[in-house]
């Protein structure tokens, strides 16, 4: 009975130390990727994909850039330069459509880069903040303008 018992506390143990570790390592890579800027829950839909993925959009100063929520690496799967990207009007999403589920009153915009489409979801305030982030002019351009 007491070799039961051990073995159980240490396979309690084993999983309260893996849960732990992956809600950790989650933590350290979100931290990782915002590096001080503004970073937002998105989903993305890729032309010819009917299936939503959600990840973390940063934007910066030259670009918007798109991290995978699920995975260890820091580097961004998608990329967009600020200048080359156009996004439309947002509609609001169907009720059953997938990204309602992490993200709430979800919008979906059109998006193109460089003559590819394609869709992201975002809250109501990200879509305002990502509107007006495009609008602006990026740091350098037109500095000399009277």
């Amino acid at each position: 009975m007491d070799g039961l018992l051990l073995t159980s506390e240490l396979l309690v143990g084993g999983c309260l130390f893996v849960v732990v570790a992956v809600l950790g390592s989650v933590f350290v890579r979100r931290r990782l990727i915002a590096r001080g800027k503004p970073l937002t829950v998105c989903a993305l839909r890729e032309p010819g994909d009917r299936r939503w993925r959600f990840g973390l959009a940063r934007y910066g100063a030259t670009g918007l850039e798109w991290f995978t929520l699920a995975g260890l690496s820091l580097r961004p799967a998608r990329q967009w330069e600020r200048t080359l990207l156009d996004i439309g009007s947002g509609e609001p999403l169907e009720p059953g459509e997938r990204p309602e589920i992490l993200i709430p009153a979800a919008m979906r915009i059109d998006c193109c880069y460089r003559d590819v489409h394609f869709e992201i979801a975002l809250a109501r305030a990200p879509y305002t903040a990502l509107r007006s982030w495009l609008e602006a002019s990026p740091p350098g351009h037109n500095v000399n303008v009277a």
